[in-house]
C-alpha cells in the first residue's frame, strides 16, 4: 500500500562473541541471570503466525506479530532433523560460519534439513507445542487443551484463489528463532496430514520479499508506511521434498555470546532454551540489535532483532512488559498456485523450520481453487 521503496544490504560489521577462556565460559549463565530480572511471564517466548490469508487463528496484516489473541501458539517443538544438516551454508541463520564441531549447535535444528523434522498433529500446529506444556511460552491458548491439534479450530471463510494465479501470502514472527518457510497445500477431500501437505509444496515467485508495516498510529491519525522490497534468500537445495521451495527468514536475530555454551553449560533443555533466548537478544535487542550484533547483515540494512519486546524495572523493582506486541510488520512474499491443480477445498499450510530452536510453527487457513 502506499508506493513500494527498495532498501539495500550493507556489508556486516561484526559479531560480539565469547572466548571459551576460564573466566567467561559461564557468561551466558550470567546474561542470563541479569535479563531475569526483566524476563518476560513464561507464557510469551517465542513464536509467529499467518497473517495473510486470514488464517483460522485470526491472525492479520493489521495486527503484524502481535500475539494479544495467541494466534502464535500453534506449533511443534523439541523436534530434530533425522539426519545429518542438508542446507546450503549461504542459507544460514544463525552461528554462520560453523558448520561442525562442538560449536555447532544447530546442527539438528529443523531448518538445518528443512523438511525433514517430524512435527505433532495434522501438519497446522498442536497448541502450546505439544502435550507438555513448558516454560518457554508451550502453553495451550484459552479454550484448547495441551497439545491439541489446530484442526480442532473452527473453519473460517476461505480464501478464494485462481489455478494458475499468483498470490500474496504473508506471516509475522513475535520471537525471531530464525530458520525458513515454506508454503503447501493439501485437499480437504482427503486426510488431511503432514505428509499430505508435504506432498503439495508451493513455489514463491520472483527474487524479493516485501516488508508490510502495520499501520501506525499517530496522535489519533493512523498512518499506512509504505512497502519495503528486501532481498529473498530461495532455497530448493537440500530440502524435502527433494527440491522444494522453500525461503530462508530474511530478518536476522542477534548474538549477544556464544549459544553453543548454553548446551554444554546446561543439562536441562528448559534452562538451555533460556539461556539461548539470552544470547539471541531477549530484551536486549528492542526492535532491532544493537550496531555489529546481527547474525548476518539486516534486511534492507536495518531490520534486525530477536524479541521486538520492552521491559522495565519499575521502583518497587517489579518488572513490567509492553504486553504481547510483537514485530510491528509481516514477510509478504509472491507464491504461485499451480496451473495442474484441481478446483476444489483446501487447507493452506504454512511451516517455518526454526535454526535458533528446536521448535516448528504451522498454521492454516481455509481456502477454495477455482
Amino acid at each position: 500500500p502506499g508506493g513500494s521503496a527498495v532498501l539495500t544490504q550493507p556489508p556486516i560489521i561484526g559479531h560480539a562473541t565469547l572466548r571459551p577462556t576460564r573466566q567467561n565460559r559461564r557468561a551466558p549463565r550470567m546474561l542470563l541471570s541479569c535479563l531475569a530480572a526483566v524476563a518476560l511471564p513464561a507464557t510469551v517466548l517465542g513464536h509467529g503466525h499467518i497473517v495473510m490469508p486470514p488464517a483460522r487463528n485470526n491472525g492479520t496484516l493489521e495486527t503484524a506479530g502481535d500475539c494479544h489473541n495467541y494466534e502464535c501458539f500453534w506449533f511443534s517443538q523439541i523436534v530434530e532433523i533425522p539426519g545429518k544438516p542438508t542446507l546450503p551454508d549461504e542459507a544460514r541463520t544463525f552461528n554462520l560460519g560453523i558448520s561442525s564441531g562442538p560449536d555447532d549447535f544447530t546442527a539438528q535444528m529443523p531448518w538445518r534439513a528443512p523438511g525433514t523434522a517430524p512435527v505433532l498433529g495434522s501438519g497446522c500446529g498442536v497448541a502450546g507445542g505439544g502435550p507438555v506444556a513448558r516454560d518457554n511460552g508451550g502453553m495451550a491458548p484459552p479454550g484448547f487443551d495441551q497439545g491439541e491439534d489446530f484442526l480442532k479450530i473452527p473453519e473460517q471463510p476461505a480464501t478464494v484463489y485462481k489455478r494458475g494465479s499468483v498470490v500474496e501470502m504473508a506471516w509475522a514472527t513475535f520471537a525471531n528463532h530464525g530458520g525458513g518457510y515454506s508454503w503447501r497445500l493439501c485437499p480437504k477431500s482427503g486426510n488431511i496430514s503432514e505428509e499430505c501437505f508435504l506432498q503439495n509444496t508451493l513455489d514463491f515467485v520472483g527474487d524479493t520479499s516485501v516488508i508490510r508495516y502495520a499501520p501506525v498510529q499517530q496522535w489519533g491519525l493512523s498512518r499506512q508506511l509504505p512497502d519495503f522490497e528486501i532481498p529473498a534468500v530461495r532455497v530448493t537445495e537440500g530440502t524435502h521434498p527433494k527440491g522444494s521451495m522453500w525461503t530462508r527468514n530474511p530478518i536476522p536475530g542477534c548474538k549477544f555470546c556464544n549459544q553453543a555454551e548454553c548446551m554444554t553449560n546446561y543439562s536441562n533443555w528448559s534452562d538451555q532454551q533460556h539461556c539461548s533466548q539470552a544470547c539471541s537478544g531477549l530484551n536486549v535487542s528492542g526492535h532491532t540489535c544493537p550496531p555489529g550484533t546481527s547474525q548476518f547483515p539486516p534486511a534492507g540494512g536495518a531490520l534486525s532483532g530477536y524479541y521486538a519486546q520492552k521491559c522495565f524495572v519499575d521502583h518497587d523493582g517489579d518488572s513490567d512488559c509492553d504486553g504481547l506486541a510483537g514485530f510491528q510488520y509481516s514477510i509478504v512474499d509472491k507464491v504461485q498456485i499451480p496451473q495442474s491443480i484441481a478446483a476444489g477445498k483446501y487447507l493452506l499450510s504454512w511451516r517455518w523450520d526454526c535454526e535458533q530452536s528446536r521448535q516448528i510453527w504451522q498454521n492454516c487457513a481455509d481456502i477454495v481453487i477455482e
